[in-house]
């Protein structure tokens, strides 16, 4: 555990022994994916310590016509990202950038 106090001895940051393990960073969208409406990323270190819980997190990106951004859901060792509107005629997928990982 890590804690930290200000001047007066009162605490000002507490963390507990559970941390964040950065797996890995990823683009989606027009520029890097095309027309793609969804896609996977298997990685075996999201089932690799038992007790811990996957994210994903977007560090940079836009949203669609419809106001949304990628879904991503995380199962077992697979990762997926999927857009909302699926009509890839006549629709850019907006880029976003994720990391991911677990903690």
């Amino acid at each position: 555990m890590l804690r930290t106090y200000d001047a007066a001895g009162r605490p000002t940051l507490e963390l507990t022994s559970t941390v964040q393990k950065f797996m890995g960073v990823a683009s989606v969208g027009w520029s890097y994916t095309g027309g793609a409406q969804s896609g996977t990323i298997n990685d075996s270190r999201f089932v690799q310590y038992p007790g811990c819980v996957p994210y994903v997190i977007v560090i940079s990106g836009q949203i669609d016509v419809g106001g949304y951004m990628p879904q991503f859901s995380i199962s077992g060792t697979t990762l997926t990202w999927s857009y909302r509107l699926a009509n890839a005629q006549t629709y850019t997928r907006p880029d976003t950038t994720f990391i991911y990982g677990i903690f």
